[in-house]
């Protein structure tokens, strides 16, 4: 795997405001898309995922969470209900994410053994310093 530095905003000549990306051999990219597929299969019929979540599910998106959320909205008003919205900026939010609570939270999902392994192997082995 190689790191190539992308930049993100702000001041071009501050090295802060780079981040690393990962580049990955063809095979390894196959390889991800398999077992995400499968992960994916999986948390699909054990019902692992929230039935509201939008992100990363095929057929769903921002577009159709907007959509969604306008009409709960529409259908408050048109009850005469109240609404209160509070918006977060997850921007960073995967920048920070602890791997440990990540294997424990797969786990709780019951990923494990060899693919769990697997797993902790590419993210360790993808934030290792060369």
């Amino acid at each position: 795997m190689v790191k190539v530095p992308v930049f993100r905003k702000g001041i071009a000549g501050d090295v802060n405001n780079y981040r690393p990306i990962t580049l990955t051999c063809v095979p390894c990219k196959i390889m991800e898309r398999v077992i995400l597929n499968q992960i994916f299969d999986f948390l699909m019929q054990n019902n692992a995922l929230y039935h509201a979540q939008h992100g990363f599910i095929r057929g769903r998106s921002t577009c159709t969470n907007l959509i969604e959320t306008f009409s709960d909205w529409t259908l408050t008003l048109q009850y005469k209900g109240s609404i209160t919205v509070a918006y977060i900026d997850f921007s960073k939010t995967f920048d920070g994410v602890s791997h440990n609570k990540l294997y424990i939270k797969l786990e709780s999902y019951g990923i494990g053994g060899s693919l769990l392994m697997w797993i902790k192997n590419l993210i360790v082995g993808g934030t290792k310093p060369k």
